[in-house]
């Protein structure tokens, strides 16, 4: 059986024949004994015996570029060459006597004696082929006297002394590198290094070059660049090959074959290309490391094509006809070939049961019945065409299919049953398939170069490291943006019931790499896979929390200088809001790059890094939120990588700021105030944004007189960020520490009352007359001083018995306090009667006053 060789894309040279001929050849043409015009170099110069090697004088010279031999007696001339391992040798040269009637021996030197081969008599060509004996390593020619006599006037000339030598041909040793990606749109090389050497030749006539595997017809092309003098391509697209014709050296067609390009028009092509490149016709297949001859021979019989298989040889391997045990190998020799024949298999000697009956398969089954049947192992393969095998006559023999007639969904290359002389028309023989390879005795051939051409279906990866490119910030307003742009121009704007798009048109003559619309405020959103153009744009949504929405509208590619969004405006055409939207119009934002992209890598190139996504989430504020952009790179065989994404953390952990509201006084508890956001007047924060000033509470020392209020604030920025600032409230009381006291005086006698407070600022002396029952607020004047004051004077000239048992009484406040003012206790005043003592024994009473 065939193997599979794990071989891909193949360079072979060889030949129909194993024989090469070579030349040993003196023209004469230069005066030299050393001449070598042939493929092959004589073993040393002529030699003269009895003459001096000259070969300007003497009996035997170089004359008009030929050998002159003139009074020839006790005189000759050899020269020695090697004829070892020679399949054949043919000696020819011409000759010439010009005067007299001599004769010229001619010799050849057997590795023991010479032997005479002709006699030399006038003139004319001579030629003899050499004997077995005489191809040895040590062979020689001789000319010699053939007859005694000569005179000085007798002359004779020799010409064109030419050996031709069929030598063994072995097989050139092919040695080639390549394992290469194809990227669409390319044209490749179809190998790196190439180096042919050959024992015994230099040169050849053509080298073959085919695409043997996966070879697509109408898309696939070959082709030769550069400048390669001597040599002609010419592309053959049934087969898929490329003649490349000399005759030139092995070293031109090595640089040739360098240069041999593939390519395809394929938009995407896949899988990998295997190549097979020959000096001589047989097609390689690397699968199976066999070679591949279709033999056009119309009319021919199914035997006779097997006989004929049998006796073709290449480089000495054994020709059959082809046993086509695979789809690779059937596609290969079937609608790769310039024609359909015969193949080696037949059920001739059991019907419907098919088997291979040439080369090393030869009785291998591989199917049983006719149409409908069955494949059989090993092989489980068969290429029938639609509705065959149908045994429709004797028939026992398969034959490649016509392309006119392939039907049932076959391939090109299937099979169809035939007798053994074939059918009509289209189902008439046109020839056979050799298949060489596999059989007992065949040499070992070093002949092929492998190497792979592998279509690009590797996606670019990413050099930049996971996380490299991510960034946090405090405020949303530090995220790097686009400008404002005012060298796009919004070509229009529609927002209504039933359609919603707007248009951009670039009025510079630069490219504008990025580019952003704003829609702030609107009252709808949209719905971003029914807009038109989308691969133009990336769509991100915020929500404001208030029933509006910022649409961010983001370019994914540049816009050319004077040109428009690529692809055509962004339109949604097939909306119904329900009623007339509205926002706050558009806003064009334009310039570089806000952020540095990834980096990719790939095996051919990375055509394009894009934005596929720019979302906001995690969103609880214009301060704290996530923005994750989504990168892809393609390659230029539209391959794409996994996706990159870019993670903006924007979260505000700064706290705001405020100065401490200024501290109260009161003398009043009642007189406490309220709390009043408003006494924070500083409030500041990192971010932009509302904050929010709230009373927290009040604590109190429990202290008295004065009892220290503290209130506490809070602002509160939009990410939740709180800070506290605090007020004092020093709360003071009027408290009467010493009390009014009664006095007891004698008419006529200044007298005080006092009172001692604590926080008080207004007094105001009272009086009762009634006994504490009333009181009136006394005023200065009358014998009363201080009536608003803590000290209260009555004049002594107010003094009398009419006040006697007066209480006075003083109220005591603040007069920035609501409080009530305090009463003190009423003091009360009692005035006594003086008396008199004399040293009379009469006593009177009168009045204090």
């Amino acid at each position: 059986m065939k193997y599979i060789l794990g071989l891909l894309f193949t360079l072979v040279l060889g030949f129909h024949v194993i024989h090469g001929q070579e030349t040993y050849s003196d023209t004469f043409t230069n005066f030299s004994y050393g001449n070598n015009d042939g493929s092959m170099t004589f073993d040393g110069n002529w030699t003269e015996t009895g003459e001096s090697d000259n070969p300007g004088s003497g009996r035997i010279l170089i004359d008009g570029q030929r050998l002159r031999f003139q009074n020839l007696d006790n005189s000759y001339i050899t020269r020695n060459l090697n004829l070892a391992n020679a399949l054949s040798a043919t000696l020819t040269f011409d000759f010439q006597r010009t005067n007299g009637n001599e004769v010229v021996s001619v010799q050849l030197f057997d590795g023991t004696s010479y032997t005479t081969i002709g006699n030399l008599n006038g003139s004319g060509s001579f030629s003899y082929s050499l004997n077995a004996n005489q191809m040895v390593y040590n062979a020689g020619i001789r000319f010699i006297s053939g007859s005694g006599g000569w005179s000085n006037s007798e002359t004779m000339y020799i010409d064109n002394v030419l050996f031709s030598v069929i030598f063994p041909n072995d097989p050139p040793v092919v040695v080639g590198a390549g394992d290469q990606v194809y990227c669409n749109g390319s044209s490749t090389p179809i190998a790196q290094s190439i180096n042919i050497t050959d024992p015994d030749d230099t040169s050849t006539t053509a080298v073959y070059i085919q695409i043997s595997n996966g070879y697509v017809i109408g898309e696939d092309l070959l082709t030769l660049t550069g400048s390669h003098p001597g040599i002609t391509a010419s592309w053959d697209p049934v087969e898929g090959k490329l003649t490349l014709r000399g005759p030139a050296s092995y070293t031109a067609f090595e640089n040739a074959i360098l240069d041999v390009h593939y390519s395809t028009s394929a938009a995407n092509p896949t899988g990998m290309r295997q190549f097979s490149i020959t000096v001589g016709e047989a097609n390689f297949l690397p699968a199976t490391g066999h070679y591949y001859e279709y033999v056009a021979d119309a009319g021919i019989t199914w035997t006779d094509a097997e006989v004929a298989a049998s006796n073709r040889t290449y480089f000495g391997l054994q020709g059959y006809l082809a046993t086509l045990t695979n789809q690779e190998e059937a596609d290969f020799s079937g609608s790769q070939a310039q024609g359909v024949g015969w193949i080696g298999a037949s059920d001739a000697a059991s019907e419907g049961q098919w088997l291979w009956v040439t080369g090393p398969e030869a009785g291998t089954p591989f199917w049983s019945g006719t149409a409908g049947g069955t494949t059989l192992p090993p092989t489980n393969f068969a290429n029938w065409n639609g509705g065959e095998p149908n045994q429709s006559g004797n028939e026992d023999y398969a034959h490649i299919t016509d392309p006119s007639v392939v039907r049932g969904g076959a391939p090109l290359g299937s099979w169809n049953d035939l007798p053994n002389a074939g059918g009509s028309g289209a189902y008439s023989p046109q020839g056979y398939v050799v298949e060489y390879g596999g059989m007992p005795g065949d040499p070992v051939l070093n002949i092929s170069a492998t190497t792979t051409l592998t279509m690009d279906n590797t996606a670019p990866t990413w050099l930049t490291a996971t996380g490299a490119l991510d960034e946090n910030y405090q405020c949303a307003a530090d995220v790097p943006s686009l400008a404002a742009c005012g060298a796009l121009n919004v070509t229009f704007f529609n927002e209504a019931q039933y359609s919603w798009g707007f248009g951009l048109q670039n009025n510079t003559g630069s490219q504008i790499d990025a580019w952003e619309v704003r829609i702030t405020n609107a009252d709808y959103q949209l719905n971003a896979s029914q807009l038109s153009n989308q691969s133009a744009f990336v769509y991100t949504e915020v929500d404001n929390n208030d029933g509006t929405y910022d649409l961010i509208l983001s370019g994914t590619g540049p816009i050319a200088p004077y040109g428009s969004i690529p692809g055509g405006n962004i339109e949604w055409s097939g909306v119904n809001f329900g009623y007339n939207p509205s926002s706050n119009g558009t806003s064009v934002f334009c310039g570089a790059l806000p952020f540095t992209p990834p980096v990719a890598t790939d095996d051919c190139t990375v055509a394009n890094i894009s934005i596929v996504n720019d979302a906001i989430i995690n969103f609880s504020s214009a301060s704290d939120f996530t923005r994750v952009i989504t990168y892809v790179a393609t390659d230029s065989s539209g391959n794409t990588s996994v996706p990159f994404t870019k993670t903006i953390t924007v979260q505000d952990t700064t706290a705001p700021t405020a100065s401490n509201p200024a501290s109260v006084t009161v003398f009043c508890s009642a007189d406490v105030p309220a709390p009043d956001i408003n006494v924070v007047t500083d409030e500041a924060d990192n971010c932009i944004g509302p904050l929010t000033v709230a009373h927290i509470g009040d604590s109190t020392d429990g202290g008295t007189n004065p009892e220290i209020i503290t209130r506490t604030y809070s602002i509160t920025d939009s990410a939740g960020n709180s800070s506290s600032v605090f007020q004092t409230i020093n709360v003071y009381n009027v408290e009467i520490t010493t009390q009014p006291s009664n006095i007891s005086t004698v008419a006529g006698t200044t007298i005080d009352f006092m009172v001692i407070a604590n926080n008080a600022d207004q007094y105001q002396w009272q009086v009762s007359t009634d006994g504490g029952t009333s009181f009136t607020d006394l005023v200065n004047g009358n014998g009363y001083a201080g009536v608003q004051t803590p000290n209260l004077q009555l004049l002594g000239t107010s003094v009398d018995l009419q006040k006697n048992s007066y209480r006075y009484r003083v109220l005591v406040s603040n007069s920035t306090a609501s409080c009530p003012p305090l009463v003190s206790q009423a003091a009360i005043l009692t005035i006594g009667v003086r008396t008199i003592v004399t040293n009379r024994r009469i006593t009177h009473r009168v009045n204090k006053n």
